[in-house]
């Protein structure tokens, strides 16, 4: 279900590397009221933590949390792998040479 929701937003997203939206996703839905249920669930097993850098990074609660985290990035992984093998498929072996 949030992978789910994640997916559609990036879905929504035009041109934008799937781990780095992951990170502004997440921090857009901590840093706002929770209106639905994935939202909940994000606000239970997420926090936003500032860094001795003055970064904001996104923590995990517990190791579902954890499990949820590593879980949406494998799937952003994923998917830049299935937006590689599209944008190669497309080319032919002329493109690669000079």
């Amino acid at each position: 279900m949030i992978i789910k929701a994640f997916a559609d937003a990036l879905h929504l997203e035009e041109n934008v590397e799937p781990c780095k939206f992951l990170q502004v996703w997440l921090k857009r839905i901590l840093s706002k009221k929770p209106v639905n249920h994935v939202e909940n669930v994000i606000h239970t097993e997420f926090f936003l933590q500032q860094a001795s850098d003055d970064t904001t990074i996104v923590a995990s609660n517990s190791k579902t949390g954890q499990n949820l985290m590593q879980s949406l990035y494998n799937f952003c992984l994923s998917y830049e792998n299935f937006l590689f093998a599209r944008w190669l498929h497309k080319k032919s072996v002329n493109d690669f040479t000079k």
